[in-house]
């Protein structure tokens, strides 16, 4: 039975059977180096293969006589003519760099992994169970961000209004961001990681999805860790230049509400009026500027080249990027809010006026030495402003002194910068060793600058506002996380013989992460006194908050300062080795202990809670990973590893974050979590664009920690280790498939179709859940789908590429329901996407996006429990954006 379904989906792949086969390897003319990646084509057709990490290949050809031709980024390309093709022939095709032959190191660090076909490629000949995307498919499917990037990914959703993504069900917190192998800290003191949202297209080469773990990688993982490499040049020289312009159908219909105090950068004034309380010295008014057509738009510049330095022509490159983008959207919103009984205590319709502005600085410089030696150093800076104002209007029970009936407005900014330097070299100190060496230093702000809230309550006199009283409704807010990262990492290699596939090896390594960041809130809160008459059409709040008003006694001015400073030290030694047994089976078996120090000191609640947390633990991890393939295009990958998962610092002290819409505060008691992951995955490859592949995962996840509410007067969210256990569980189907190709003339057709579909279980028995029995993790919805079906066309210089995208997530879990409440359910949705792109000449390209074009609403439900009636707490929709691009490459 299971050779019957093995052979039904082989047949879904079958093409004209041919009469021989065409084998080979390619390397470099004077290295002898094999040539990683290298493509092979038949000449006047659209069948090829590239080379595999041995610089093999192996290609179907007609019998009779057919033309070769082979290629290599920097090298001349090589026509092989009148080949005669009979049976099995072998030929061994040597290429000539373009200037001068390259070092073997550098020939190795030049795979392409832009390219579909070469993460395919890595997919297939890794021994652990792997997944990517790179450059080429974000651009085709029109991704504009590492967040949207991920999500193309089998099992990954992203919950709405939760920053970065859940991994098989999994959140945040147990889930790893690294840039080219390194942690990344997060800019907000809620998350672990930091926003994958910062990342933007043109600075990514590809993303690494690794679900499954081994012994030298993080262990601080139970979801994913997700690596982003930067780009770097992959030519001789480049140099692009490119724009776009975007409208959003929302933004362009009305006036945008814009708040003052960030300029056309995005840099926010930071400005605080001191201690002094009777002086009223804010630098930024309460009142947004209202502006008009404000379409989103980006630009930047790109470039690189490569130099031969020295007698022995060593190769030195750089590369450098610069960006700049601006994204305004609108939301028309409903927020409610029920009792238990299912009496309404909330209902208020809002407008949103966001604006995202980013600048990205990129640079990379590579430097290969004598054949053995390598050198590479990135830095990255990043500064994105997220703004926004939002008016509400309706009842709501905090306006009980005034009918229930009032207006609220808040204004938020988060500044953001980060800066991140690495220093990587790798050593070849003999034919069997090779050592890497790597350091890092990251720093990062996240600023929240004068947040604006304030509640207006109706008056008697219809239409007509004045300031809430009571602490906390109007309110100015200022915060700052800074955060110093440093890590270094040493690992030795030794390469053992095994007769096969040169994959044996046995590795050892030490990782060290160093840590110390500060978080400072500060809070003035302006308690209301006199009642005032203002008009929402005419809403003048500095008339009313200002220096004359803080003299005549309208309002009181008082402050209040919350800081905390984290010190976090994690040494980790690793031991790995690799071998394989025979021809189609390979083994790796690690061990992992990582050490972790984390104090965490505080002074909160006006001083009245001062003191320190710390933990103090080693996690002993091992891991199994196997590796058997059936045939050349048949692999089964099995994976078995113990992880952990930290609190974040926030967590385990009694510090109170005021979000947006939440309060959390701290548990002392929170304890890690222990992992205990098992992955099974079947691959099929039959062509080197082409993969059927199905897996299935199983996690058993001891003392899961979640943000919970309790029963508080103040309402608040705390942390818990809400369960003894949580399991996950799940399968994952990826499909691509060629439905097309062919070359007519000069004119090359390819039609290309892509699936994954993701089921994931999750279960966890919560305490101080309302129902009792268990329910779904937050975030994690039970079926993923996304499909993609691409359409090329080439000519020369000219070409086409279409894209259809879609996604939809099913209903899933947006909070566990306690006290009462049943769970807040976010309604699965649907989105459709089209993108398009034309190379009109060997320089200049167009792009096109139309994205978000059903504009699903988005909506939270909850059941009452008394009536068995669906509520709906929230509901919006997003507009649907339509993008031009122009790109010029010299």
């Amino acid at each position: 039975m299971n050779r019957l379904v093995v052979i039904g989906i082989a047949s879904l792949f079958a093409v004209e059977v041919n009469a021989g086969i065409l084998k080979g390897n390619i390397v470099d003319k004077n290295t002898k180096e094999p040539l990683i990646g290298a493509s092979v084509q038949i000449v006047g057709t659209t069948q090829g293969t590239i080379t595999d990490f041995d610089g093999n290949f192996e290609l179907n050809v007609p019998d009779g006589v057919v033309d070769i031709e082979a290629r290599y980024v920097s090298y001349k390309s090589r026509l092989l003519r009148h080949i005669k093709v009979e049976g099995e022939i072998i030929s061994n095709i040597e290429l000539e760099e373009a200037a001068q032959a390259l070092s073997a190191v550098e020939v190795v660090a030049r795979r392409n992994r832009e390219s579909e076909n070469m993460l395919l490629l890595e997919q297939k000949t890794a021994v652990l169970a792997t997944q990517a995307v790179g450059a080429k498919e974000l651009s085709r499917k029109g991704v504009g961000d590492a967040e949207g990037a991920v999500q193309k990914v089998s099992g990954i959703s992203k919950q709405d209004g939760v920053k970065n993504v859940f991994v098989r069900g999994l959140g945040d917190r147990y889930n790893t961001t690294l840039l080219n192998g390194f942690p990344i800290p997060s800019e907000d003191p809620e998350y672990k990681n930091i926003a994958l949202s910062f990342f933007e297209t043109d600075m990514i080469q590809s993303i690494g999805v690794n679900k499954v773990f081994a012994a030298s990688q993080t262990g601080d993982v139970a979801g994913a860790a997700i690596d982003i490499r930067s780009k770097e040049l992959m030519g001789d020289e480049e140099f692009d230049v490119k724009g776009s312009f975007e409208v959003n159908t929302q933004t362009v219909a009305q006036p945008f509400l814009l708040q003052d105090g960030s300029n056309y950068m995005g840099i926010a004034s930071k400005q605080q009026p001191g201690n002094d309380l009777s002086l009223y010295n804010f630098s930024n008014r309460l009142t947004p500027s209202v502006i008009g057509f404000n379409p989103n738009h980006s630009y930047g510049v790109s470039g690189g080249k490569k130099f031969l330095v020295g007698d022995n022509a060593d190769p030195l490159s750089f590369f450098l990027l610069a960006n700049y983008s601006q994204q305004n959207t609108f939301t028309d919103e409903l927020v409610r809010n029920t009792n238990t009984g299912g009496d309404t205590i909330q209902e208020q319709n809002g407008s949103k006026y966001a604006r995202t502005t980013t600048q990205m600085l990129l640079a990379n410089v590579n430097y290969a030495w004598k054949k053995k030696h390598n050198l590479s150093y990135n830095f990255m800076m990043i500064h994105a402003n997220n703004q926004y104002v939002v008016d509400y209007e309706g009842m709501n029970a905090r306006f009980e002194d005034y009918h229930y009936q009032g207006f609220l407005r808040r204004q938020q900014t988060n500044d953001n910068l980060l800066i991140v330097n690495q220093l990587h070299t790798d050593w070849q100190l003999a034919p069997s060793w090779k050592l890497n060496v790597a350091a890092a230093y990251n720093y990062v702000v996240g600023d929240e600058p004068d947040r604006r809230i304030n509640y207006l309550s109706e008056t008697d006199q219809i239409g007509s506002y004045t300031p809430t009283r009571g602490t906390g409704s109007q309110q100015r807010y200022f915060s700052t996380l800074q955060e110093h990262d440093a890590n270094v990492k040493a690992e030795a290699v030794y390469s053992i013989p095994d007769n096969f596939g040169k994959k044996s090896n046995v590795r050892i390594g030490y990782s060290g992460r160093f840590v110390v960041d500060g978080f400072e809130a500060v809070e003035y809160d302006m308690s209301a006194i006199r009642t005032a008459d203002m008009q929402l059409d005419q809403l003048d709040l500095d008339a009313y908050f200002n220096q004359e008003g803080l003299d005549n006694g309208n309002f009181l001015l008082d402050k209040n300062t919350d800081i905390y400073t984290v010190n976090k030290l994690i040494n980790a030694v690793y031991a790995d080795a690799t071998y394989q047994f025979t021809k189609a089976f390979t083994a790796n078996l690690g061990f992992r202990m990582d050490h972790v120090l984390m104090r965490v000191d505080y002074n909160v609640n006006r001083g009245g809670t001062q003191g320190s947390e710390e933990i103090n633990k080693p996690f002993f991890l091992p891991s199994l990973n196997l590796k058997y393939d059936l045939t050349k295009k048949h692999s089964l990958r099995l994976g078995a590893s113990k992880t952990y998962t930290l609190p974040q610092a926030k967590e385990i002290s009694p510090f109170r974050y005021v979000g947006v819409s939440f309060k959390s505060q701290g548990n002392q008691n929170l304890q890690p979590s222990d992992n205990y992951n098992v992955d099974l995955k079947w691959d099929f490859f039959p062509t080197e664009s082409e993969l059927v592949s199905i897996g299935g995962f199983f996690k058993y996840i001891a003392n899961p920690i979640s943000r919970i509410e309790v029963a508080s007067a103040g309402g608040y969210l705390s942390y818990e280790n809400i369960s003894d256990k949580a399991l996950v569980g799940g399968v994952e189907i990826e499909l691509r498939k060629d439905l097309y190709k062919k070359s007519i003339g000069e004119d090359f057709h390819k039609l290309n179709l892509g699936f994954n579909g993701t089921y994931t279980y999750t279960y966890a028995k919560v305490e101080q859940a309302t129902d009792k029995t268990g329910s779904q993790l937050e975030g994690a919805a039970p079926f993923i789908v996304n499909a993609d079906l691409s359409y090329q066309f080439r000519r020369k210089d000219y070409g086409f590429t279409g894209t259809i995208v879609c996604n939809y997530f099913s209903d899933r879990v947006y909070t566990i329901g306690t006290q009462g409440f049943d769970d807040i359910i976010e309604k699965g949705v649907p989105t459709l996407d089209v993108v398009m792109s034309a190379q009109l000449t060997q320089h200049f390209t167009v792009d096109m996006k139309m994205k978000n074009l059903i504009n699903p609403s988005y909506r939270l439900v909850r059941d009452v429990r008394s009536t068995g009636q669906e509520v709906v707490l929230n509901e919006y929709d997003k507009g649907r954006e339509i993008s031009v691009g122009l790109t010029y490459k010299f």
